[in-house]
């Protein structure tokens, strides 16, 4: 068997994979083979990896795997590293580099689960208040999101073409994104990216409600071409967006939160006033109903309090 170096074969994958996967996918590739792989891997050869060296490299990277020196990398960063080096591995496998085994890497359990954080239901109505005394196409795009649980990029992507006025549909088929990649020569370099959104749930049709269609109709440019944020036919950028988006909160006197949180509290509303998980999951594009059911559900004490007292009717 040939045997060939890992940063002779990385350089291949790459270029293997450049013309096969979206753009934003490639450039998370290159950026994880040029900022931790061929640093950590590059002189070796492909037959001097062993299961007992990936299972190692995975725990350094939870403990000292930031760049800067400052510690270790969350666990799902760590575990994107580990799914890009076991796919250059298995993909060299199938060339024929390198014999066939399957390696094992297990990580250590994650507890902690950050709570998802929704708008309080006085903030809510103030921002609605806000939009609808400030209406543009930007303000819209708020309420936007947070009537449709649209995510930020899928908004940026929008065109009024995408807007189906006589149904009262929005048809997601797009998302876009700045897309930073480092090149194995160590230079990076960005561009926005509009591209189909990353999984096939992601592009569906969301009804827009009778409450929305009137105040978005408002902001119609008439043109099919304009971006739904702009009202021209050029696009805004996601952190150009969320800038604006800050800066509202701050102009109206309101809590700075994170976009995303619109999203959260589209579908923790749905959840509360009883939409099942399946309705609500597909409309958030979500690729399963659990990851729905993970995030959104959670049954308050009274609820809980209810379940329990129904066996008394035993007695």
């Amino acid at each position: 068997m040939q045997q060939k170096k890992y940063s002779e074969w990385v350089r291949e994958w790459l270029s293997r994979k450049e013309r096969f996967v979206k753009k934003s996918t490639y450039a998370a590739y290159s950026n994880i083979v040029v900022n931790h792989l061929l640093p950590r891997f590059g002189n070796m050869y492909l037959s001097d990896f062993s299961e007992s060296l990936i299972q190692n490299y995975a725990l350094e990277l939870l403990q000292h795997g930031r760049l800067d020196g400052t510690g270790g990398l969350c666990d799902r960063s760590s575990r994107d590293i580990i799914v890009v080096l076991k796919n250059i591995l298995r993909d060299a496998m199938k060339a024929k580099l390198l014999s066939t085994v399957s390696y094992e890497i297990v990580f250590p359990p994650v507890f902690s689960k950050s709570k998802v954080v929704i708008l309080e239901k006085t903030m809510q109505q103030t921002l609605i208040q806000s939009i609808l005394l400030n209406l543009t196409p930007r303000s819209a795009a708020i309420l936007l999101s947070l009537y449709t649980g649209l995510r930020i990029g899928e908004i940026c992507a929008l065109k009024w073409s995408d807007i189906d006025c006589e149904n009262k549909l929005i048809r997601v088929n797009r998302t876009l994104q700045r897309v930073y990649q480092k090149e194995l020569n160590g230079k990076g370099k960005s561009e926005i990216v509009i591209s189909e959104p990353k999984t096939r749930s992601s592009k569906r049709e969301v009804p827009i409600s009778a409450f929305l269609y009137p105040i978005i109709k408002r902001v119609n440019p008439m043109n099919a071409n304009a971006f739904f944020v702009s009202g021209t036919e050029k696009c805004v950028e996601v952190r150009t967006f969320r800038t604006f988006f800050e800066n509202f909160l701050t102009r109206h006197h309101m809590e700075k939160v994170n976009f995303h949180t619109l999203r959260h509290t589209f579908a923790t509303r749905c959840i509360e006033f009883g939409a099942d998980c399946k309705t609500v999951s597909e409309i958030l594009g979500h690729s399963s109903v659990n990851m729905t059911l993970n995030l959104y559900v959670h049954p308050q004490i009274e609820q809980k309090r209810r379940c329990v007292e129904m066996l008394s009717e035993v007695f």
